[in-house]
């Protein structure tokens, strides 16, 4: 009878069995005959890092509704339950005159406590958003139980009711740092800045009240910074702004200017110092801490000019150049707080430097007037050029370039001011700085700078192209005016154009003859392209408007030197 499929296997079973007893025998009897100091060592597995634990999700089958609706629904309507009942009865009381003044308030702070008492019994229990809850409704009771003590029963006066306010407010401030937790802190934050608007008294509170501010303000910043709390310094900024301006309106005075700058100053360090500390800790900014920073520099610039402007002046724009070193400084000194974070490092240095470089920029036009801005702003535009080249730095050269752009928009109200004396007055000044500005800038950034950002130099091309504009348009005005000015029995205005064909053609051979001479196409080309200018004046302007006399000369002029450029050119080609 053949054997069974079910034996065959048991068979092979045993056969593979027994070849493993005898292998384990031959390796054990190999092993025994070494020395036990040549014994390799077992090498034990490297410990696998541990797998990270997905936390699992409950489904809704595995809800115990049961325990969830009776253990803890019921648990908290009930106690909204008899809080409504409360509060039903005790407005019943006080209608009916069950409760004097005193026991009312006295009500509302012991039901304020023990709610926010409650509620740390909560926290101690991980029921954390339910514990928030009842503490912030137990504070909100406990801050308008002592209001109500001042305004409506007149219990207490003012400065004692808004100490107890205070008092509350750091009590809420210290239990948000205790439960890190930033809700608590916002209620902070509101009823801190609610207390100076419900405790006013219509006079004028400027010591008390932003030396409040300057404390409640320096508090939320530093649980700001610690906590990581992203809402508080933003908050805080815009609800002080709103005190300062509104206290502005309604109570500045020339005689407050001294104590108003120093308060400002206060504010602005406070909301300075923020920023700078989490530069130095963190090495980084975040985008709210970013707004804080310029928020608080943009309204402490707008408060000085208020200030300062009609009759400090010099001091207003020392102040805002004082502000432009110190931003200057912090940049400088960021290079020192690398911590190994080079990239953010140089971030930060760049922020800092660009709001030194706007605050310089301002800083001109508080002193200065009319086209001593625009020199001042070209004279800032070179410095900027020269500085991003040697340190180097991007941002300079590209605040240069958009400054120079500003500039140039504002050199047009050059030619309304008085031009006494030719050639030295204040509209060839304006033009000729402008134009020597630009080719200082793009000359030094073109022969210095070894690594350009891609299209920086067709710029810094065009800028020259731009200078070269200028210049002529500022020689050809003064040369026109030369022209007008004299005392000859002549049509001026004929002599005018023919001396400023004359001009033109002088100017392009200038610029051919030294693009010749230095291998440079760019002025070749700027002065061909203004060469055709001229003939196209001549033939187009000079032809139809002049007459036969200038007709002549004109032609004379531009033939002579057309023919003297094409010398040059044939010369040149030897």
């Amino acid at each position: 009878m053949p054997e069974s499929l079910d034996q065959r296997v048991r068979t092979l079973e045993a056969r593979v069995r027994e070849l493993q007893e005898e292998v384990a025998a031959l390796r054990g009897e190999g092993e025994g005959d070494r020395p036990a100091e040549k014994r390799p060592q077992p090498v034990e597995p490297a410990p696998s890092a541990p797998k990270p634990r997905t936390p699992k999700r409950t489904a809704w089958r595995d809800i115990d509704f049961e325990s969830l609706i009776g253990g803890r629904w019921l648990n908290r309507i009930g106690i909204l339950t008899l809080l409504i009942a409360a509060a039903f009865f005790l407005r019943y009381a006080f209608e009916n005159e069950w409760i004097g003044p005193t026991g009312r308030v006295l009500i509302g702070l012991v039901s304020g406590l023990t709610l926010a008492g409650y509620g740390e019994w909560l926290a101690k229990r991980k029921m954390r958003y339910f514990s928030e809850g009842m503490s912030a409704l137990g504070a909100g009771i406990v801050y308008l139980s002592g209001y109500a003590a001042w305004e409506f029963y007149a219990l207490v006066p003012q400065p004692a009711a808004f100490a107890f306010l205070a008092l509350v407010t750091a009590a809420v401030i210290g239990l948000s740092v205790r439960r890190d937790s930033q809700r608590l802190a916002a209620l902070a934050l509101a009823g801190g800045y609610l207390t100076p608007a419900l405790l006013s008294t219509g006079t004028d509170p400027q010591v008390v009240l932003f030396s409040y501010l300057a404390l409640l303000s320096a508090s939320l910043l530093a649980l700001a910074l610690l906590r990581g709390f992203r809402v508080l310094a933003p908050a805080a900024l815009v609800a002080t702004a709103v005190y300062f301006i509104a206290w502005y309106v309604e109570f500045y005075e020339g005689e407050r200017l001294l104590s108003t700058a120093l308060f400002g100053t206060l504010f602005y360090a406070i909301y300075f110092a923020l920023p700078l500390a989490r530069v130095r800790l963190a090495r980084r900014l975040r985008p709210t801490e970013l707004g804080v920073l310029v928020l608080a520099l943009g309204f402490y610039v707008l408060l000085l000019q208020q200030l300062l402007y009609e009759d400090q002046r010099w001091f207003l724009t020392g102040a805002v150049v004082a502000l432009a070193a110190v931003h200057l400084a912090v940049s400088r000194a960021l290079g020192t707080w690398s911590g190994g974070e080079e990239r953010r490092t140089r971030q930060l240095q760049a922020l800092f430097a660009v709001l030194a470089a706007l605050l310089a920029t301002i800083a001109f036009p508080m002193r200065l007037e009319g086209d001593w801005i625009t020199l001042a702003w070209t004279a800032e535009a070179v410095a900027l050029a020269i500085a991003g080249t040697r340190l180097p730095a991007i941002w300079m050269r590209v605040f240069s370039v958009a400054l120079f752009g500003v500039v140039l928009l504002m050199t047009p109200a050059a030619f309304g001011g008085q031009r006494d004396i030719l050639f030295i007055n204040l509209r060839f000044l304006t033009l000729a700085g402008v134009a020597t500005g630009l080719v200082a800038a793009a000359v030094y950034v073109r022969t210095r700078l070894k690594t350009k950002v891609r299209m920086e130099a067709p710029v810094w091309a065009v800028a020259l192209v731009v200078a070269n504009v200028v210049a002529l348009v500022a020689v050809s005005t003064e040369s026109w005016d030369v022209v007008q000015g004299l005392d000859v029995d002549l049509d001026l205005d004929l002599a005018a154009q023919v001396v400023l064909s004359a001009v033109w053609l002088l100017w392009a051979a200038a610029l051919i003859a030294a693009g010749i001479r230095r291998g440079a196409p760019g002025l070749r080309w700027q002065g061909l392209a203004l060469l055709l200018v001229v003939v196209g004046k001549t033939f187009l302007v000079d032809l139809s408007f002049l007459e036969q006399g200038y007709r002549i000369l004109s032609f004379l002029i531009v033939g002579a030197l057309l023919v003297a450029v094409s010398f040059l050119y044939q010369r040149s080609r030897r």
